[in-house]
């Protein structure tokens, strides 16, 4: 499991995927669970945003379209709770790099992306938040 700080004892930090395409968000946990990280979903703002206030987050990976809340005001809240949490966007637009740069990304994905680019970003992500 991916520890933020990695002590024994400490807390698993979660990575918290946002997408709302059910098998977007089931293909991105079993990969991420494979590969040994603790993984939660929501499939709308409001549900991300509720389990960011819940859970120790390492990593958020958020769709940059999202049904209920627009992903800049997601991004928003998620900091004011979690404040240095590291963002990686995921979106099918043409415009990802602008796109992720706006909600302050530390990295972008464009869909379809590889898996293995989004396990090597994850770890990437967490390695920067230590």
């Amino acid at each position: 499991m991916a520890q933020v700080s990695g002590g024994i004892g400490e807390a698993v930090a979660a990575v918290l995927v946002i997408d709302d395409d059910p098998q977007v968000r089931y293909l991105i946990r079993l990969a991420l669970e494979e590969e040994g990280f603790d993984v939660a979903t929501a499939g709308d703002g409001a549900h991300a945003l509720q389990l960011a206030a819940e859970r120790s987050l390492g990593l958020v990976v958020l769709d940059v379209s999202l049904p209920d809340i627009a992903s800049a005001m997601v991004a928003d809240q998620l900091r004011a709770v979690r404040p240095a949490v590291p963002i990686l966007v995921i979106t099918a637009d043409g415009r990802a790099a602008e796109k992720a740069a706006r909600l302050g990304a530390y990295a972008y994905l464009h869909k379809p992306f590889d898996v293995g680019d989004l396990v090597a970003l994850v770890r990437r992500g967490l390695q920067a938040d230590r």
